[in-house]
């Protein structure tokens, strides 16, 4: 199997890079380990990548909750461990709430190491920062999988998994197939099923997840995005347009010509001033 991959991120407008909350993970079955795949740095990032003669390509985007004091790090926590997971995670709700379960056990030992960055670096927790801190993050997490036929080149499945309103387009020549989990730029709304570092109900989080599956062809493209651009998305095809050509022109596009596009979209009403992440994956 081979991809191409191209991953796009962007802080929201009137914040710093570092403020940047999403996060993306793009990665392959070539390597093993959480830390196999590719991430967005801070700032304006276009990162591009081909993919060649592996078995499976795995990616994942996740939206850390603004109120949260360490929103990105959980997003961050949760993409890599979709990363690495097991594929039968993915097939079903409780077996995805397995994975949210999986992550938030790690987050003890993240707060503890926070905690002590902060200390060495002389800017201990201060006490207004230690409610948040205790309270923990929250995020949404889509994860998609895709692998080749055995034998068919050309051809072959995908999965996806998702909590809240990051989403997964499937695009087949001019054509919106699918719209994955949110399918109407209406129903992006302020309050998301997330992912909660201190842990969830496993039963809660198995019905609110959510799971699809397909086939894909030759000349397919998928698309992963937190909810601006994903809103963005399905509003554009709502209105007859097709996203996909403007996407595709940023391909090779620098950071800044990113930035300058968003700003555009942002200034026009088409785009709401948030994080901006989309991975565009292109199986062969």
């Amino acid at each position: 199997m081979r991809a191409h991959i191209t991953l796009h991120a962007l802080h929201k407008g009137g914040t710093e890079p570092h403020e940047y909350e999403d996060a993306a993970w793009v990665g392959s079955s070539a390597a093993a380990g959480p830390d196999r795949g590719m991430m967005p740095p801070p700032g304006p990032a276009c990162r591009r990548g081909e993919v060649g003669r592996v078995a499976t390509v795995r990616a994942a985007v996740s939206d850390g909750a603004a109120d949260s004091l360490l929103a990105r790090r959980w997003a961050e926590t949760l993409v890599r461990r979709a990363g690495a997971a097991p594929t039968r995670l993915l097939r079903g709700g409780a077996d995805f709430a397995d994975l949210l379960g999986q992550a938030a056990d790690r987050w003890p030992e993240l707060m503890r190491r926070y905690e002590l960055m902060r200390e060495a670096r002389g800017r201990p927790l201060a006490w207004y920062e230690r409610p948040g801190f205790e309270r923990g993050a929250h995020a949404t997490l889509l994860v998609a999988h895709f692998a080749a036929h055995r034998w068919a080149p050309g051809c072959g499945t995908w999965s996806a998994a998702a909590l809240g309103d990051s989403c997964l387009f499937h695009v087949r020549g001019d054509r919106l197939r699918v719209a994955f989990p949110v399918t109407r730029a209406a129903d992006f709304g302020t309050t998301p099923a997330l992912a909660a570092s201190g842990g969830q109900d496993h039963a809660a989080a198995a019905a609110r997840a959510h799971c699809v599956h397909g086939r894909w062809l030759l000349g397919d493209r998928f698309y992963l995005a937190t909810d601006a651009m994903a809103a963005w998305f399905l509003r554009r095809t709502e209105h007859g347009g097709k996203p996909w050509a403007a996407l595709r022109a940023l391909d090779s596009a620098a950071p800044g010509d990113l930035a300058r596009w968003v700003e555009r979209q942002r200034k026009a009403g088409e785009l709401r001033n948030d994080d901006v992440t989309i991975i565009r994956i292109e199986p062969r």
